[in-house]
């Protein structure tokens, strides 16, 4: 039997906590570190919902018309234009001019699984009747959450936004959200789920 004196004791101790910490630093998956380095922008900003809507607010199609890059914009319209309007990691989420109706408001209540799609509006004019919408932190970078399971923003709920206009490159027109305010006295609001 091999005897070991305290000085070897104490080295193979040594050896073996900075191969355990070393070999748990590599085995910590990416998306831990990424969750820790970014913990700061993983939630809605407290002043983001407000019970006041915003002055002049105007459907989409009419703001994005007149709206230019860099401008505030205060803009009207419902949750939805796709089967899943929220993005799924992001603070990023599509509205869609008043004028455009849902399968909800069509009377037939069985017709469509997810009526904040539009399945039965003209997809040309829909695409002319949609503003994408971002919610980001400081830096100007959209806020890594799930919006639909954060649950305070659902699909066909109707909201005034008002923001910054980033975008409008081919077609797209984004708005940088700062407050957003749930319309009361929605017609749909006993539909939203």
């Amino acid at each position: 039997m091999q005897h070991f004196s305290s000085k070897h004791i104490v080295a193979l101790l040594a050896f073996t906590s900075i191969s355990f910490t070393t070999a748990c630093e590599k085995a910590a998956p990416p998306a831990a570190k990424a969750t820790a380095q970014s913990s700061g922008s993983t939630a809605l900003p407290a002043n983001l919902i407000v019970t006041e809507q915003p002055a002049g607010a105007v459907g989409v199609v009419e703001a994005r018309t007149a709206g230019k890059i860099g401008e505030r914009v205060a803009v009207i319209g419902r949750i939805g234009g796709s089967r899943s309007p929220f993005v799924s990691n992001r603070a990023i989420f599509t509205i869609v001019d008043q004028t455009m109706k849902s399968c909800a408001e069509t009377g037939e209540e069985d017709h469509c699984p997810r009526p904040w799609d539009y399945c039965c509006e003209d997809k040309k004019e829909l695409a002319k009747s949609m503003a994408s919408i971002e919610i980001s932190d400081a830096n100007g970078k959209p806020l890594e959450l799930s919006l639909e399971s954060e649950g305070t923003l659902k699909p066909l709920m109707l909201i005034a936004v008002e923001g910054t206009l980033q975008s409008t490159d081919g077609g797209s027109f984004l708005v940088r959200a700062e407050r957003i305010y749930k319309v009361a006295n929605d017609p749909l609001a006993s539909k939203i789920k």
